[in-house]
């Protein structure tokens, strides 16, 4: 009787060591895609601006077209343009632009820029190759602004989203 009750202590027993753990497995998976890059290409220009008691705001479209709310401040100029850069994503990923807000600064007053965007903002769909991006502004210039030249430097960063 003792070695049966052994034998049926060891069968439990060893049964229930065998249940207590379980495994599971899982499939990992990675993808490389292409690194999101930028290029410059072309200088933003606002041209010559005429400096008057009113001041007011200059723009230059991403399509290069120049404007203004007071047409006073448009001088002649051969240098009007709109920035542009080349940006390569992976296709079919989304990416985005941000264009932070810069001061002119030279022989007056800091000027402000507010920036725009061809391709937009967020939500743009990357195709493996280059895309056209060409940044406008709107440049606010202080009323009896300075005369003298004025630069700033735009930083456009690019990055998936």
């Amino acid at each position: 009787m003792k070695k049966i009750t052994f034998i049926l202590f060891a069968l439990i027993a060893g049964t229930t060591f065998a249940q207590s753990s379980a495994s599971g497995t899982a499939t990992v998976n990675a993808e490389i895609v292409s690194p999101i890059s930028i290029t410059d290409g072309t200088d933003l220009d606002f041209g010559r601006i005429i400096g008057n008691t009113a001041g007011g705001t200059v723009t230059v479209a991403t399509n290069g077209e120049r404007t203004a709310d007071n047409d006073d401040l448009l001088a002649p100029s051969t240098t009007v343009q709109s920035a542009s850069f080349s940006v390569k994503a992976a296709e079919g990923y989304t990416y985005k632009v941000e264009i932070p807000e810069v001061n002119l600064t030279g022989a007056g007053d800091a000027m402000p820029v507010v920036f725009t965007s061809s391709l937009g903002n967020a939500n743009i769909v990357g195709t493996g190759a280059a895309q056209t991006l060409n940044v406008g502004g709107a440049l606010k210039v202080n009323a009896s602004q300075a005369e003298g030249n004025y630069t700033g430097t735009v930083e456009v960063t690019v990055a998936y989203e």
